[in-house]
């Protein structure tokens, strides 16, 4: 999405935790259906078993995170000469002044793809993961122009 200002901006993709919740859960309801049964209408789960219970420590492990990323809604706005990483309880403004170095995967596909951002004056490094945004390509080219303007004096 684009602002007026120039700015474009990346909400944090949150359709893998709702496809792995409905997995878990079709996962859940399949075993229980086979392992419990239908009696008089009604599904019958063995909460004794083992594996209806690591199934439903996944769900309730993915929900919970679903619930926190949903809460926390993280976004990456990205200007000409700046970078801002925001969530619902704040935001961080990087100038270009202030990033020592931008550091980019050599590949550009795939979800473990990292993007690490260094500081002038700090040993921390940001780490943002493109996969998870919103348009992965179009931010990651995003990453590439600051990068560039980095390096040209």
């Amino acid at each position: 999405m684009t602002t007026g200002s120039g700015e474009r901006v990346f909400r944090y993709r949150l359709d893998i935790y709702w496809r792995a919740l409905a997995l878990y859960l079709l996962a859940l309801l399949g075993y229980g259906l086979v392992r419990g049964g239908v009696a008089n209408g009604y599904i019958a789960v063995v909460l004794s078993d083992p594996l209806v219970l690591l199934l439903l420590l996944f769900v309730f492990w993915t929900a919970g995170v679903l619930l926190w990323a949903w809460s926390r809604a993280p976004s990456i706005v990205v200007g000409d000469t700046y970078l801002r990483l925001r969530n619902r309880f704040g935001e961080r403004l990087l100038r270009l002044e202030e990033i020592e170095q931008v550091r980019l995967p050599r590949r550009q596909q795939g979800w473990g793809r990292l993007i690490r951002i260094r500081l002038k004056g700090r040993r921390r490094v940001i780490v943002v993961r493109p996969a998870a945004y919103e348009r992965p390509q179009e931010l990651f080219q995003e990453f590439v122009r600051l990068s560039r303007q980095l390096r040209t004096p």
